[in-house]
């Protein structure tokens, strides 16, 4: 008796029958077609920073946030300085005539503002009687630790700078405040800053920036007291300073935009690259309410 061979749609049913034979009677059948597939990859990190969207290189916002990061500290200390004078006239520090001479002023790690008096000895190397508190309520006393050797060190930037400029500069009838400017590095930088010499006017330029030696000699950083220049001041209105240099604005002048933007006054401040503007906004790095603003100049 002859047998009809199956159908090739009736031996792919018998191949799914039971696993076991499915395994022996699916072997000649047709492999089923891989796919190709290729290990999942992260996209490469972005290791360059995204271009400004002013158009200014990333070379001018780093040296202009150095130069600003100087001026923050300087117009802090011009603020600061007045108000413990203030409370050392008023017995904070107790009876203001025996109170301690000498002022110091700085911001903590977390950013809280203080401020007190101090005596140093004629080496300028120890600190005593050293008597600080907040600046940010009631005043109460500040008795957190405090590095005096750096106290120290930087009244000593201070002291160098006096000695060798006081006399040229008196006889110039160029009056200035010398400010240590503390480095993350440990280091203290200490910057003239030029003061004016008649009502209603303000100072441009002039500045000069040192750095404190090892050896507690002076390294000059930054010299622009040619560029000195003195304005008449209106009382009100917007304010434009023309800085002389030709990239980043002198320290002085960022000072000054910082110091009258906090007496209400909009300030700009120009060089020939670019025009800087404090606007409101909030800075992530200092938490301060303003923020710059730069527009490149036109050409």
């Amino acid at each position: 008796m002859l047998t009809r061979s199956r159908p090739a749609s009736l031996r792919a049913i018998a191949c799914v029958t039971g696993a076991a034979l499915a395994l022996a009677a699916c072997a000649s059948a047709t492999p089923p077609v891989a796919t190709a597939t290729q290990p999942v990859r992260m996209a490469p990190s972005d290791s360059a920073p995204a271009a400004p969207a002013d158009g200014l290189s990333a070379a001018f916002h780093e040296q202009f946030a150095e130069a600003d990061t100087r001026a923050r500290t300087i117009t802090y200390w011009m603020q600061c300085v007045g108000t413990v004078a203030r409370l050392r006239a008023g017995g904070t520090f107790g009876r203001a005539a025996a109170a301690p001479r000498a002022i110091y002023c700085t911001r903590t790690g977390d950013g809280v503002p203080v401020g007190g008096v101090y005596d140093i000895d004629s080496a300028y190397r120890k600190i005593t009687r050293l008597q600080m508190v907040r600046l940010d309520g009631t005043r109460p006393r500040y008795t957190e630790g405090l590095d005096t050797l750096r106290i120290a060190r930087e009244a000593r930037a201070v002291r160098e700078v006096n000695r060798r400029l006081t006399v040229a500069w008196t006889k110039r009838n160029r009056p200035f405040s010398a400010v240590a400017v503390p480095r993350a590095d440990g280091t203290v930088e200490a910057w003239v800053i030029p003061r004016t010499n008649k009502a209603r006017s303000i100072v441009t330029g002039g500045d000069m920036g040192f750095l404190l030696t090892s050896g507690d000699s002076l390294q000059l950083l930054a010299d622009r007291s040619a560029t000195w220049t003195q304005l008449n001041l209106a009382a009100t209105g917007p304010l434009r300073l023309y800085s002389s240099t030709r990239d980043v604005p002198a320290v002085a002048d960022l000072v000054s935009a910082r110091y009258y933007t906090e007496l209400g006054r909009d300030v700009t401040v120009s060089t020939p690259l670019a025009v800087s503007t404090l606007v409101p906004g909030l800075d992530p790095a200092t938490g301060a309410r303003v923020v710059w603003k730069h527009t490149r100049a036109a050409p």
